[in-house]
């Protein structure tokens, strides 16, 4: 690809929603650095990633719960109950989880005494019935999934909240709410850092240029950036490198229902299939963190999926960094953990289907081996 096209590639990418929770974001207010470019050193050790078709373990697909004009914190009333609303996070579920369950949670005006419902048990459900429990609250989860059946255990969960709102449907109330969750949340994932939580920081390339630092630059310390000369990676103009937290789902999700349960929470499998249904509960505060499910359960109709594809390798102890290559036609990324080496991406709206597009694979796999080869030594 030459210079003028990938220029260009960048610019109609930045137009489009970002993918299925790793992107760059769309719309956020970006924060220039010191334009001292250009002086460092080439980054040593960057082994590649052996991409190839027998090394393939897994092909994930997952639905992200995606509304324009980003999550939802609401209260509603529904005769004598208060829901309070905590779902629509698109691609930055895991990402924003522990700050907007604290936001979400500032909102209830009962005494700490009082039981609490939280409908789901993905990391925003299991977040915010954590942090009820510590408070001292009793707490009962209602779901009809537990990991390692929800959404967020097939997520690449690499920490940065992005692809969770359009930028012309959101105003300053809520991106205070953005950055203040941003904050909350990735300070929370630092003293998770551990094997216990799968939580570690990586360090993560962009290729092409034009990451936006979403919830702002203090988030991803140890900023660099790279011109074609310098770039480890071959053919592109600009390249930037960031530092940021990587969680394991497989882990992490585990360590979380543990707690939970160690702290005393309990949980039911129950399915609600309409909202008057919840006026059975004994609990007079219902946490919603029903994720997709509120689409149907609370008619949130601007409530739609993305749907991300992800290609599995074998795991490999040797690649130590990540990469995004944020094109809107050809959108590629890569992070390694311990289940495996995560391949992406794609990014589809409103489907529903959780079918695996074999030729969506083909062609993250080749756009990999592509990175792979051009890679200097």
């Amino acid at each position: 690809m030459t210079p003028s096209q990938q220029q260009e590639s960048r610019r109609n990418f930045m137009k489009k929603l970002g993918a299925a929770g790793i992107m760059m974001s769309v719309g956020l207010p970006s924060f220039a650095y010191d334009p001292v470019l250009d002086t460092h050193s080439l980054p040593t050790g960057l082994n590649p990633v052996k991409v190839s078709a027998n090394r393939l373990i897994r092909k994930v697909v997952g639905l992200r719960p995606y509304r324009p004009s980003g999550f939802n914190l609401d209260v509603q009333k529904l005769d004598e109950k208060t829901i309070i609303h905590n779902y629509g996070h698109g691609g930055g579920g895991i990402s924003l989880s522990w700050g907007t369950a604290s936001l979400a949670i500032d909102k209830i005006e009962l005494s700490s005494k009082d039981p609490v419902a939280v409908l789901g048990a993905g990391v925003i459900g299991l977040s915010t019935a954590i942090l009820l429990l510590k408070q001292g609250r009793p707490v009962t989860i209602y779901t009809n999934k537990l990991p390692p059946s929800t959404t967020s255990n097939v997520a690449a969960a690499f920490w940065a909240p992005v692809s969770v709102y359009e930028a012309d449907k959101v105003d300053t109330g809520f991106m205070n709410d953005f950055n203040q969750a941003s904050k909350i949340s990735q300070r929370m994932f630092q003293d998770l850092v551990g094997s216990r939580y799968g939580v570690w920081w990586i360090k993560t390339y962009f290729l092409g240029g034009n990451f936006d630092f979403p919830g702002g630059k203090s988030l991803y310390p140890d900023y660099k950036h790279y011109n074609e000369e310098s770039s480890p990676f071959s053919g592109y103009m600009e390249t930037e490198e960031v530092h940021s937290l990587m969680i394991e789902p497989p882990i992490y999700l585990k360590a979380l229902l543990d707690d939970f349960y160690q702290l005393g929470g309990k949980l039911i499998i129950r399915r609600f299939n309409r909202k008057s249904e919840l006026t059975q509960l004994k609990e007079s505060v219902i946490m919603n963190c029903t994720g997709l499910g509120a689409n149907e359960l609370f008619e949130d109709k601007t409530l739609i999926p993305v749907k991300g594809q992800l290609a599995v390798l074998l795991p490999q102890e040797e690649i130590q960094y990540g990469y995004v290559y944020p094109s809107y036609n050809d959108l590629l990324y890569m992070f390694p953990r311990k289940d495996g080496i995560i391949l992406g991406g794609t990014s589809e709206k409103n489907i529903w289907t959780s079918n695996t597009d074999e030729t969506e694979i083909n062609r993250i796999l080749k756009g990999h081996q592509r990175i792979a080869a051009g890679l200097k030594p």
